[in-house]
């Protein structure tokens, strides 16, 4: 199977790859190429993250800074892309005769120019030298750390583990929220320790096996149906934003009260929805690979 360093560098260069393919589409504006680079970018942050001390910690600090800016400007361009075709078709399942004012109007106007300026953003971070520096770095072989010539059956899954750890960590401490907002922002939390750990089993997956990514399986449905329940908070925060700036000009905020009651209704559903998915993730007997 070969060193932990191997298998890491192999699962960079196809996620560096994988970047590399989405960029030109993502200069065009496509959401979908903005969508496969928002991926690889969480990708190869979790990767470096979890498995520092197979690699050269002073290069992987400085990639993994520069990979969280690079997920944050793609997140704002995705973001504001999936909310407003969402709240549009929320929209559209309602009675028109309790639609009042142009709330389709200021929907799109709203999400529209947060795209647009998300995009700007974007196309000057692709743009700049430290775009090029990021890749020119992720590109070349990456030094090797302390551990980097330990063997990928060993090192790998004891380094998933505190991923798991991590999300262990996070479900505590959700489970004794009883504040709602609070409550909506530990499950955030959740939802982000899971993608780390299910990023952190592909990556062991290769040296593991299927253990490993049936491991990855459970923390991707947790992170699905938590993704679910934190986009129907957004969508009530943005809502309730419309709605004053509706009252602002006049108009009536009543259908913006209904469609925050629907996204509060999914929000609550989803969060049912994942007691299943976080009871499975708990159990440790998928976890034994992990030693």
């Amino acid at each position: 199977m070969g060193s932990g360093r191997e298998v890491v560098q192999t699962y960079v260069t196809t996620q560096v790859e994988r970047l590399l393919a989405a960029v030109p589409a993502v200069r065009d504006g496509d959401d979908d190429a903005v969508h496969d680079a928002r991926v690889s970018t969480r990708r190869l942050r979790a990767a470096l993250s979890v498995y520092r001390p197979v690699l050269d910690r002073a290069v992987t600090d400085r990639l993994r800074d520069e990979l969280a800016e690079l997920g944050r400007v793609l997140g704002a361009a995705r973001d504001a892309h999936v909310e407003r075709h969402a709240l549009r078709r929320r929209l559209s399942q309602e009675d028109p005769s309790l639609v009042v004012g142009p709330v389709e109007q200021r929907i799109d106007e709203d999400r529209t120019a947060a795209r647009l300026a998300a995009q700007d953003a974007l196309d000057a971070w692709l743009a700049s030298a430290r775009f090029t520096e990021l890749l020119t770095t992720l590109t070349e072989d990456l030094p090797g750390g302390p551990k980097a010539a330990r063997d990928a059956t060993t090192v790998l899954p004891r380094r998933a583990r505190r991923a798991w750890d991590r999300l262990d960590h996070a479900m505590e401490i959700a489970a004794a929220c009883e504040d709602p907002e609070d409550r909506d922002e530990a499950m955030h939390e959740v939802r982000k320790a899971a993608r780390r750990a299910r990023y952190a089993s592909e990556v062991a997956a290769e040296a593991v096996g299927a253990p490993a990514r049936r491991s990855a399986r459970r923390a991707h449905r947790v992170q699905e149906v938590l993704g679910t329940q934190h986009d129907a908070v957004t969508r009530q925060e943005t809502l309730r934003r419309l709605a004053h700036q509706a009252e602002l000009d006049g108009e009536s905020t009543f259908t913006y009260g209904r469609l925050h009651a629907l996204e509060q209704r999914a929000g609550e559903a989803a969060q049912e929805a994942a007691a299943k998915p976080l009871r499975r993730v708990a159990r440790h007997g998928h976890r034994r690979w992990m030693g």
